[in-house]
């Protein structure tokens, strides 16, 4: 029964550890204060505060710490790159420079999200392009048959014309979209380049 008990736990613990869960374990804020309130600092939170006594300045001492070395231009650009919520954590003395870095990631997310949306708008554009031309063809061959009749054929011509117009909309839409994302595409590159070289 023991066993049992003990490969359950196991199996409770592998799953935690496997899905990122594990910070949440009740235990997760059992230790020294201050390395408490330091790990709390560098990830940006207070789970694990101490309201009193000296376990509470001790806490306060960690997190002081670790707040320095999240509120940093760095760490607010990796969030803002991620799409992450802004952080209102960050003590004024330091908060100038992680908001700088966060609104340059931002923007960077937000310019990437643009791209992400212009290229699947690509897709279902040449997705539709393939349908114009596969109903082209269909008219195309209609009007090579030799029987045709007058009215058929002029149909089939008008809806031949239709098809034309449509693909060629589709194809400047295309190459419209294309050199735009080639643009943003660059200017993304450049942006983090540049960065990156500040860092």
């Amino acid at each position: 029964m023991a066993t049992h008990s003990r490969f359950g736990r196991f199996v409770l613990l592998s799953y935690l550890l496997l899905t990122g869960c594990a910070t949440h374990l009740p235990t997760a804020c059992v230790g020294d204060p201050e390395t408490l309130g330091y790990h709390d600092g560098t990830l940006g939170q207070r789970m694990c505060a101490k309201s009193r006594g000296d376990a509470g300045v001790a806490y306060e001492s960690g997190w002081n710490e670790g707040i320095r070395r999240f509120c940093t231009e760095e760490q607010g650009y990796q969030q803002g790159c991620q799409g992450a919520t802004m952080s209102n954590i960050c003590p004024v003395t330091v908060a100038a420079e992680y908001l700088d870095g966060y609104q340059s990631g931002y923007a960077i997310y937000m310019t990437q999200l643009e791209v992400d949306a212009m290229e699947r708008s690509i897709e279902a554009k040449s997705d539709q392009l393939e349908r114009v031309w596969s109903a082209l063809d269909s008219v195309m061959n209609n009007l090579e048959q030799s029987d045709v009749d007058a009215t058929s054929r002029a149909l089939w011509l008008d809806a031949s014309h239709a098809l034309m117009a449509q693909q060629s909309q589709l194809n400047t839409e295309i190459d419209g979209l294309e050199s735009e994302v080639s643009a943003r595409k660059a200017e993304l590159a450049q942006t983090r380049h540049a960065i990156a070289i500040s860092y």
